[in-house]
């Protein structure tokens, strides 16, 4: 399997590209107000959605030759797994016609994390040390207050979501401590553009 992968990941390394560019594209894409922000989203179960904008106003540019790249894409990827970890929900343009949506859903955060060559955790406290994540003991809640280091020792079964990805995340439950630079947007969102650390981390309400 080593090998496989190995190999997997010289040959995606150009199709990644393409993919890679919706990402970063997305990130510029907020002052107009048709393409929105590209975002992350993780369930209860794991399963992460991911939806990506780039700009598309060239009269060359092809949507079906961008789909059948991401969907051979994924494919390679796939065919490693008896069953699917990933597929392509959702790829159009938007109404101006100058900006391109796509939606794709991974079955982990790990799915997500090995496609986009990125770190994303999501399980609880005690499963992220148990994989070997050191823990922040200095997040902060909304109102910039440092959490009571113990308030994570003793509750080893809340949920956490650690990741590289400097993204916008929408959480399936309430976000009760972050990373300092994390700007909360909502209950369960936050923009992860701001932090300086290498990874952010979220310590959800249960």
């Amino acid at each position: 399997m080593g090998d496989l992968r190995s190999a997997f990941r010289v040959e995606r390394k150009v199709a990644a590209l393409v993919v890679m560019s919706f990402t970063i594209l997305g990130m510029t894409a907020c002052g107009k107000e048709t393409a929105g922000v590209s975002s992350v989203s993780v369930d209860k179960d794991g399963k992460v959605t991911s939806v990506l904008y780039e700009e598309f106003d060239k009269d060359y540019y092809s949507l079906d030759e961008l789909t059948n790249m991401a969907e051979d894409e994924i494919s390679r990827y796939n065919a490693e797994y008896e069953t699917p970890r990933i597929t392509l929900s959702d790829a159009h343009i938007l109404e101006d016609e100058s900006v391109v949506e796509l939606t794709m859903n991974f079955e982990s955060a790990s799915d997500y994390s090995y496609y986009n060559q990125v770190d994303m955790f999501y399980g609880t406290v005690g499963e992220a040390r148990e994989a070997g994540y050191e823990l922040n003991l200095n997040l902060v809640d909304d109102k910039g207050d440092k959490i009571d280091p113990s308030l994570i020792d003793q509750n080893p079964d809340r949920h956490i979501i650690i990741t590289s990805d400097k993204t916008n995340i929408k959480t399936p439950y309430g976000i009760s401590y972050m990373s300092k630079g994390v700007t909360c947007t909502g209950k369960k969102e936050a923009e992860l553009a701001s932090v300086t650390a290498d990874y952010a981390q979220l310590l959800l309400s249960k």
